[in-house]
């Protein structure tokens, strides 16, 4: 018994397409946050929120790119 369905190929790309988007994600908060630290010597933003903006801009960015690929495939049919 299978709970999920398998990925598409292009579900796959797109799946990598948002980790990295999350990765550069999570780089770049925690390098703002840490040079405001080095600066002022306190932090902008708390380890938790750090956490979930790289996973929500991994799972979003991912969503957002499955609906546009079908968007354009159920076009492509019509």
């Amino acid at each position: 018994m299978k709970f999920f369905k398998p990925m598409t190929d292009k579900e796959k790309g797109n799946w990598t397409r948002g980790a990295v988007l999350g990765f550069y994600t999570y780089l770049l908060v925690l390098g703002l946050n840490e040079v405001y630290y080095l600066r002022f010597s306190k932090k902008i933003l708390s380890s938790t929120m750090i956490f979930w903006s790289g996973l929500i801009v991994a799972f979003a960015s991912e969503l957002i790119l499955n609906l546009i690929d079908r968007k354009k495939s159920h076009l492509d049919k019509d």
